[in-house]
């Protein structure tokens, strides 16, 4: 009996390693792939330069909070921003810039956040920011 075990648990390892053989690591050249009319744009997460000196950023500068959101937004004057959230300190932090009435948050992590000045807020779809006095 115990030979019969043996026996049969090195066929099962002869045939795993055959089975193990048959595989390939290189990837086939003819394997096509659909066709777009439009490129796709290279994903970059380098955030753009921006010129902090503008009246725009100069005018929003400071800190934003949203307080239902437990969220606080620090636009500093070297033109990079500090997003709280959550509780989470430095949660995000990036580049931002004025143009008109939208400003735009870069995140170092590619993402683009927009939002509008309006007034004494900023609105984004989280929700509006106020100045922390």
């Amino acid at each position: 009996m115990k030979r019969r075990m043996t026996m049969a648990t090195a066929g099962i390892g002869i045939a795993l390693t055959a089975l193990a053989g048959c595989g390939s690591d290189a990837v086939s050249d003819d394997v096509t792939s659909p066709t777009t009319s439009t490129p796709t744009p290279a994903i970059t997460s380098e955030a753009p330069s921006v010129d902090p000196t503008t009246d725009g950023a100069v005018a929003v500068r400071g800190d934003w909070e949203i307080p239902a959101e437990d969220y606080v937004l620090h636009l500093i004057e070297d033109g990079t921003f500090v997003q709280d959230y959550m509780g989470i300190e430095d949660f995000r932090t990036g580049k931002y810039s004025v143009e008109g009435d939208t400003i735009s948050l870069v995140g170092d992590d590619g993402d683009t956040d927009e939002g509008t000045i309006k007034g004494d807020t900023l609105v984004f779809t989280l929700g509006t920011a106020t100045r922390v006095k």
